[in-house]
């Protein structure tokens, strides 16, 4: 019986040293997916405002940026900047449509900075498209 209560102490201080490790491991796989859903989401607006611009290049007053952001809810709020070149657009070449943001951390344990590390955020992320105009 001596034993089992000397034994309780050993459990909570090893929880005390393994609950930052497991936070640390659950927040990183947080901030990954996060991240991948970004980069997908880019690289789709980036498609879409591609497809659109190739498709539609012989009319005038095209909002690419406003049909790339629309493809793509997950990135509303994020600051994201469409360029393209779909004023050039002739039949037989090529439109190129990207999309980039600066993503920073959700939870501020992977920024700059933080435990006196240089950090991998704010993240610079970019999607692009290309499509061939008049199909």
């Amino acid at each position: 019986m001596t034993t089992r209560k000397k034994e309780r102490g050993a459990v909570a201080v090893e929880m005390a040293i393994l609950l930052p490790l497991l936070l640390l491991i659950l927040v990183g796989i947080i901030e990954f997916g996060r991240v991948l859903n970004v980069q997908v989401s880019l690289t789709q607006a980036a498609r879409e405002g591609a497809r659109y611009a190739a498709v539609n290049y012989d009319k005038g007053g095209l909002n690419v940026s406003g049909v790339a952001l629309a493809a793509a809810p997950s990135l509303n709020g994020l600051g994201v900047t469409v360029t393209d070149n779909a004023s050039s657009c002739k039949p037989g070449s090529n439109v190129k449509v990207t999309t980039s943001v600066s993503l920073t951390s959700m939870s501020g344990f992977l920024d700059a900075g933080f435990f006196g590390s240089p950090g991998l955020f704010p993240m610079n992320l970019k999607g692009e498209g290309v499509m061939r105009c008049g199909g």
